[in-house]
């Protein structure tokens, strides 16, 4: 995949963001779109050897460009970057995953789970509640503490049915309302020979992370 192409397009379109540009340049979009599937059946094959996608493909997992913009005082047309899900079930899927977000400035890996379910979300919590060493030592790993951080989205309380008297770390712990270990990378990191091999290793880092929400909603 031409990455650096397709952040200059997706730069551009982000300058431009407007249906006349976008469909005089809509052939140009199809062909990034096509590699972007390319790259993420590239992907596919290679998580595939530590963890079963059950015949995902590459399309599967690539979102739509146009944005919805129903309900939104944001009325620009499209998504002004690439975004790829990889986990069983594609990219709508409700399990762990992998993300990839390919835009100039922010590139990104990102796993776990964003907005779980109402009921996932519960599970998870009650997990880490009830074994918060497993999920401890999964963070304090330090091959996986060196690369990623988590996404700060949590409660400033802990949430209903929980006691007040929850050791303060595993209260941290179950405060997430989203569970997503990520890592950015510089455009120069991304455009490089090696970035694909330096994404799966990254992968294979987050891998125990995304097993152990996975246990927990499979």
């Amino acid at each position: 995949m031409d990455i650096k192409n397709a952040l200059d397009f997706f730069e551009q379109l982000a300058q431009n963001n407007n249906r006349e540009w976008f469909n005089a340049r809509k052939d140009t979009y199809l062909k990034i779109k096509g590699e972007a599937e390319n790259f993420a059946d590239a992907l596919i094959a290679e998580i595939s050897q530590f963890y079963n996608l059950f015949g995902l493909q590459g399309k599967d997992c690539i979102f739509r460009i146009y944005r919805d913009i129903r309900f939104s005082a944001d009325k620009r047309p499209y998504k002004d970057h690439i975004g790829i899900y990889i986990a069983r079930g594609g990219k709508k899927s409700r399990l762990a995953g992998y993300y990839i977000h390919l835009k100039s400035g922010e590139c990104m890996l990102a796993g776990g789970v964003w907005c779980p379910e109402k009921y996932d979300l519960e599970q998870i919590r009650r997990v880490i509640f009830n074994d918060p060493n497993s999920y401890k030592k999964i963070l304090d790993e330090k091959s996986f503490s060196k690369k990623f951080s988590l996404w700060e989205q949590k409660l400033k309380t802990l949430p209903k049915g929980f006691p007040k008297d929850t050791p303060e770390q595993t209260a941290e712990f179950i405060k997430y309302t989203a569970f997503v270990p990520m890592k950015y990378y510089t455009d120069e990191e991304i455009c490089s020979k090696n970035f694909f091999e330096q994404l799966i290793n990254d992968i294979k880092i987050m891998q125990p992370y995304n097993d152990f929400i996975n246990n927990i909603i499979e």
